[in-house]
Parts: C-alpha cells; sequence; structure tokens
C-alpha cells in the first residue's frame, strides 16, 4: 500500500514536471520565437513576435530602437500597425530596414543597415525579420565583422541555428563577401563610437 502510494505520488510529480516543461517549451518557441542575447545589453535577436510580446522584450532588455528587416506588408498590413503601436507605446523607435536577399557585400542598401548599427543612440537593440534566421544573421554578422572585430565564421559559428544544421548558402556567402570588401567598400564605419557604450 505503502509502495503503490509513493508510485503514484512520483508519477504525479513526473506529470506536473513534464507539463511545465512542455508550457515551457511553448513558451520559448511560439511566443518567443528565436529570441536570443547576441551581445548583452547591446544587440538581441528574434523573429517576428505578437505585440505584447514586442513590448515586454522592450521593457525586459531596455531596448530602444527594434529593427524590422522585413519586407514591407510582408506579414500582412495589420501586424505591421500593431508592431508599430507597440513599438512606440513601449517607448522604442522602430526602424523598417528590408534586408536584399543579394550575396554582394556592395548592395546600396547594406550602407543604410550599417548607418543604423554605427549610431549610438539605437542601442540597446532588437533585430528581427520573418522568422529571425536568415535576414537577422545576415545583420547580425555585419555588426559582428565591423564592430565587433570578428571574421564571418567567428560569427556565424557563434550564432544559434535554432534547429538547423548549418546557416543557408545565401547567408553563407552574403557574409564571406562583406568580410572580404567591407573595409574596402566601407572604409569610414568604424566602431569607436560603440566602443564607448561597453566601457
Amino acid at each position: 500500500m505503502f509502495q503503490r502510494r509513493n508510485r503514484i505520488i512520483f508519477l504525479g510529480i513526473l506529470a506536473a514536471a513534464s507539463l511545465a516543461a512542455g508550457l515551457f517549451a511553448y513558451r520559448h518557441h511560439h511566443r518567443y520565437k528565436h529570441l536570443a542575447v547576441h551581445e548583452t545589453g547591446m544587440v538581441y535577436r528574434s523573429a517576428w513576435v505578437e505585440p505584447d510580446v514586442m513590448s515586454e522584450l522592450i521593457e525586459e532588455y531596455q531596448i530602444r530602437a527594434v529593427i524590422n528587416l522585413c519586407n514591407p506588408g510582408e506579414m500582412g498590413e495589420q501586424r505591421w500597425i500593431d508592431q508599430r503601436s507597440a513599438v512606440t507605446n513601449a517607448g522604442a523607435r522602430l526602424i523598417e530596414l528590408p534586408m536584399p536577399l543579394t550575396i554582394n557585400a556592395d548592395d546600396p542598401k547594406i550602407d543604410e543597415h550599417l548607418k543604423v548599427l554605427a549610431d549610438p543612440n539605437n542601442y540597446p537593440m532588437l533585430i528581427h525579420c520573418q522568422h529571425g534566421v536568415t535576414r537577422t544573421a545576415k545583420l547580425l554578422t555585419i555588426y559582428d565583422i565591423v564592430f565587433r572585430k570578428m571574421s564571418a565564421e567567428e560569427s556565424l559559428s557563434a550564432q544559434p541555428l535554432f534547429g538547423r544544421d548549418d546557416h543557408n548558402v545565401n547567408v553563407r556567402a552574403f557574409c564571406r563577401n562583406f568580410d572580404e570588401q567591407h573595409e574596402k567598400l566601407y572604409p569610414n564605419t568604424t566602431s569607436a563610437a560603440l566602443d564607448v557604450l561597453r566601457q
């Protein structure tokens, strides 16, 4: 009788633990999809999240700028409206700056991304695209190469894969090209302003 009661208690505890783990997995993978700290106090990443989650992240990490890399209307117009409202109401700036799918480091739009990354007023920042994978990885690698003096390979190796085996070929090709050419293409972009934030 005593052993049977202990077994029932043990199974109950096991079931509760499994439920808690399942709820945590749901929270992380759905509401906080692909959320990760890229550089503590400076840069965070995620997929597109719901407005209430966005507000929460802005408050928790003291985000000053949210960088949306999606193309206009990509997620439906209402979601854009809701995100703009959530970011503004939480006291941050929303910068809508689509990331081109190019592998060319000299794409004119890359200069716009560098200007956003070089502005110390945008930090801490949250960077996202639809899934928080391809375009986000490209911008984070630009950041790492220029402002953290990392190689493309070092940056990509340090980034989470979120269940994938590797970064896709577009990401790898762009990051390699940017690593090889950025000093020639963008000679005036320096890390000096951001170095002050890290002290």
